[in-house]
């Protein structure tokens, strides 16, 4: 099973974080509290929560979507199985998703299997019209079409609002309080439709990159199907919102920065854009690109074992009755009868011509390095080896420059290559006018999910190349010398290689003729033994080189050193591990859930005595009647309390404590429910997924106490001078690590941060960071990333790390941690806890490091502690 990268993860605990919020807050609230950002309401469904996660294309936004069911079921619907209805653009994208949803091998099943035990029933539209309700009962089941073909004008449509006898069944023994929620025709009568069975069943709705679902005549289908929750994944989500002009504007509640994909390993970029006015002289340049890409794959093949064939995707012009065009046949004409290119390697993939279709791209033995298309592949067409988009004229449309585009950026296997030019994706265009080539690319970055910024930001023009000058004298590279003590088996050579090597054993010195191709530069490294001859080998010939990543960045690495502790002598980051292991019973801890935090009673009315709006008490309202609606529909019998408490501890996570215990404490709560509130078994277990957050939520509580004590006794006990601040260990943030998921675009213009970008930051962290720029102490800063890993600073707390929101390396050498607070937070439990912990990290760095927590405003705190001695 696939797992899941770091910003998948993050997005979907915020996902997590507002669905608990629901029950209390109601959509809107809840997602005010959560994002600071005023909430859009769905036309015709007053309280729906539905909110968008934004994640640009290759981000993996499909594998989310298949986590996200298990999280609208635990925390939303407390439900043990749920309906989904899953939304796609088009019947290409559909049969796909069912395909891979349907096989058990597949990473997308693999996800959703392992939330629900295997209980899964993945169908389309048609097997719909027959679905049992023993299996919407017992099952999870997802029903899979595209949101065209759930609309009455739809042929296939219309059999969804029919009555059908296969689904009479359905609708026997219903209790008045559900059958008030159905639809009836004209004249009165219930039809015994797929549309009144889904209505009864209240599905979530997975919008998988839905293109134009916003709309009134989308929610009017929706609103038929009385959906429980929509959760849309898409790159580029409506952000207007003008409800007269027909524009809804999505709820944008996580997103993701292609950044944040390109640290992940997720993505090709930079993109290198390389124009010419001519298109033989472009398709000449595709050509050696691709060539030079294919040898650096060979050498990444030797190094690694993985094998890569760079394929450019060629963009020809359509036939035009009244001008001759570049059209599909004449460029693979040019291919091959000019460029001496095998037929074989050519393959066209038009709307008429497919020659791709059945393909394994990824075989060793496929020769295919050419497709040549006209407006945009195949929709959901997709290969990892795709590194060069070629347009043999201007880019005409966007939306097909979107489309071909989005086709170079994923990379392949999602790991960065020993190779930095296997690490990013090329456009190489036929253009006059190069600076509009850059903008139509930047929009096409755009519409693939980048945030404006980065689509300058990821895109390098490269000028056209000077001729080729290697055959002149004063450019001619005779040879180049290395002294080696060790003496190479030359025997490991090609004929060719050999005899342009030559070793002096009595001076020890290794001479080579002309430059070395990186697939020579790797044989003759092999002719070593050493390390350290290798090493010799891989830098002797430079000019035959790019310049790596890593190594343009230089100086603009920071270096932040780490609190550590010291154990056996032996220095270690300082994390939760150490403060983890310490011995507790879970057992012994009081069982009692109190009222608040297991209501005997969860009544629509409650959400009355709280201060918030109508508006708020709708929604509020929405989610208790869709929970108690699902408890209707499906009933629990035949529990008992050991196979109730078995069956809660198996849906708590709890690595760090023995099942033992587990089982004891839990069975201590249970038994002082039934004793003590007078419920029976059943009663809980019908339920039971809200009582296994409520007993989760009270297993946290008991670990967090135990880890607060375990963290004062460690780096505020008796023992602290195992405790220190290191550089030994640092944290290294990086240009191309630094990847914020929301940029600062304002017009404050800095000019000490470390790197071009800079991470959002609100009004009062903006203040402060102009405070930072304009002290003369100051060599370098950056807006430190929120939950980055090893790529931001942290410190341990008791309960999560803490990131400061910004980081400094000062001119004399030392380093300056800022972490900004309102006068309202300073004094709170989470403040002093975070100002212990930096103060600690300072303290124990030797007078190397600065840790300063302002009261709000008071920001000539910073500068007293720079001053201070």
């Amino acid at each position: 099973m696939l797992t899941l990268r770091n910003y998948q993860q993050q997005c979907l605990d915020q996902l997590r974080d507002y669905l608990a919020l629901l029950g209390r807050l109601g959509a809107g609230t809840a997602f005010y509290q959560q994002t600071g950002r005023v909430y859009h309401a769905v036309p015709h469904l007053p309280g729906l929560p539905y909110v968008c996660l934004r994640v640009p294309t290759v981000g993996g936004k499909t594998l989310m979507a298949c986590h996200t069911l298990a999280i609208m079921a635990k925390e939303y619907l407390q439900q043990e199985r749920i309906v989904c209805l899953w939304l796609v653009p088009s019947n290409t994208i559909r049969e796909q998703t069912l395909k891979a949803l349907r096989d058990r091998n597949h990473p997308y099943r693999q996800a959703i299997d392992s939330q629900f035990s295997g209980n899964i029933n993945v169908m389309d539209l048609a097997e719909a019209l027959y679905i049992q309700r023993c299996v919407l009962e017992n099952e999870t089941t997802i029903i899979v079409s595209t949101l065209a073909a759930l609309r009455v004008e739809d042929t296939e449509g219309r059999k969804i609002y029919e009555s059908a006898g296969a689904l009479q069944h359905h609708f026997s023994d219903l209790s008045q309080v559900l059958e008030v929620k159905l639809e009836r025709n004209a004249v009165g009568v219930l039809p015994y439709s797929l549309a009144n069975v889904l209505r009864l069943w209240e599905p979530v709705v997975i919008m998988d990159e839905a293109h134009n679902a916003r709309t009134k005549l989308s929610f009017e289908t929706l609103e038929r199907f009385n959906p429980s929750g929509i959760i849309e994944f898409t790159a580029t989500p409506q952000l207007d919102n003008d409800p007269e002009h027909g524009k809804f504007a999505s709820n944008v509640l996580t997103q993701v920065s292609a950044a944040q994909l390109k640290a992940e390993e997720m993505i090709k970029l930079p993109i290198r854009l390389h124009t010419r006015s001519g298109w033989l002289e472009i398709l000449s340049d595709t050509i050696q690109e691709q060539r030079n890409l294919e040898e650096i794959a060979r050498a990444e093949q030797i190094e690694t074992g993985e094998y890569i064939r760079p394929l450019v995707l060629l963009q020809a012009q359509p036939h035009h009755q009244e001008k001759e065009n570049i059209t599909a046949e004449v460029v693979r004409k040019t291919l091959h009868e000019d460029f001496k290119i095998p037929a074989e390697q050519i393959a066209v993939a038009t709307g008429v011509t497919r020659e791709i279709d059945g393909v394994n791209l990824f075989d060793f033995n496929c020769p295919i390095r050419y497709i040549i298309t006209q407006q945009a592949l195949k929709e959901g067409w997709d290969c990892a080896f795709a590194y060069i988009f070629c347009s043999v004229a201007d880019i005409g449309s966007t939306r097909d420059a979107e489309q071909l585009l989005g086709r170079v950026l994923r990379l392949p296997q999602a790991k960065t290559k020993k190779h930095p030019e296997l690490n990013r994706a090329y456009a190489m265009i036929c253009s006059q006018r190069a600076v509009e080539t850059l903008g139509k690319l930047g929009e096409a970055l755009i519409e693939n999910g980048f945030e404006a910024i980065e689509a300058k930001r990821f895109v390098t023009y490269e000028q056209p190349p000077l001729p080729n000058l290697d055959g002149l004298p004063l450019f001619s590279q005779t040879f180049v010398s290395e002294q080696l003590p060790e003496a190479p088996d030359l025997s490991k050579l090609t004929d060719d290689l050999r005899c342009r090597i030559q070793y002096d054993t009595n001076e020890e010195k290794l001479t080579v003729m002309g430059s070395l191709t990186l697939v020579e530069r790797i044989e003759l490294e092999r002719c070593f033994l050493s390390s350290e001859a290798r090493i010799a080998i891989r830098n002797l010939n430079p000019s035959s080189q790019k310049q790596g990543t890593a190594a343009s960045y230089g100086d603009n690495r920071l270096r932040v050193p780490a609190l550590c502790i010291r154990i056996n002598g032996e220095l270690e980051l300082c994390d939760d591990s150490h403060f983890l292991d310490a011995q507790w019973n879970l057992a012994a801890c009081n069982p009692t859930l109190t009222e608040d935090e297991f209501p005997s009673e969860v009544n629509a009315g409650a959400e009355a005595e709280l201060d918030i709006s109508d508006v708020g008490k709708i929604e509020m309202r929405f989610v208790q009647q869709v929970r108690k609606q699902l408890v209707l529909l499906r009933e629990e019998s035949g529990w008992t309390a050991s196979g109730l408490v078995n069956w809660l501890d198996r849906q708590i996570y709890h690595p760090d404590i023995t099942r033992i215990q587990t089982t004891v404490f839990i069975r201590r709560v249970i038994d002082q429910l039934l004793d003590v509130r007078l419920v029976t078994v059943q009663q809980l277990a019908a339920d039971k997924i809200r009582l296994s957050n409520a007993l989760a939520a009270l297993i946290d509580r008991h670990r967090q106490v135990m880890r607060k004590e375990s963290f004062q006794r460690l780096l505020f006990g008796p023992k602290t001078e195992e405790i220190e601040t290191s550089a030994a260990i640092p944290f290294l943030i990086t240009p191309d690590r630094y990847a914020p998921n929301r940029y600062y675009d304002g017009g404050v213009k800095f000019q000490h941060h470390a790197f071009p970008v800079i991470g959002e930051m609100n009004g009062e962290e903006l203040a402060c960071a102009q405070y930072l720029d304009q002290l003369p102490q100051i060599k370098r800063w950056v807006r430190n990333l929120d939950r980055q890993g090893d790529a931001s600073f942290w410190l341990p707390t008791t309960t999560d790390k803490f990131y400061p929101d910004f980081v400094a390396e000062l001119v004399d050498g030392r380093w300056l941690v800022v972490e900004y607070k309102g006068e309202h937070l300073w004094s709170n439990d989470d403040s002093k806890e975070k100002r212990n912990i930096g103060e600690l990290w300072a303290d124990r760095s030797g007078g190397q490091c600065l840790f300063v927590m302002p009261k709000g405003r008071h920001l000539i705190e910073i500068d007293q502690a720079l001053n201070r001695k």
